[in-house]
């Protein structure tokens, strides 16, 4: 799923990424593991195990 990072939030043992899609925003929580940080307006692909997967009902 690729995308474009348009906002990055530092905050503790975490970032929080959002990403543009398709005219779409998402939210990426990622955890911190020292490894490089993405750059606002850099591209990106998105992917994730099946596990990680949580369904979030409409409301």
């Amino acid at each position: 799923m690729a995308g474009q990072v348009s906002k990055r939030i530092f905050a503790g043992n975490n970032s929080t990424y959002f990403v543009e899609r398709a005219g779409q925003t998402l939210k990426v929580i990622v955890q911190n593991t020292g490894a490089d940080r993405l750059a606002e307006g850099q591209d990106v692909v998105l992917r994730w195990s099946p596990e990680s997967t949580v369904l979030i009902a409409a409301g």
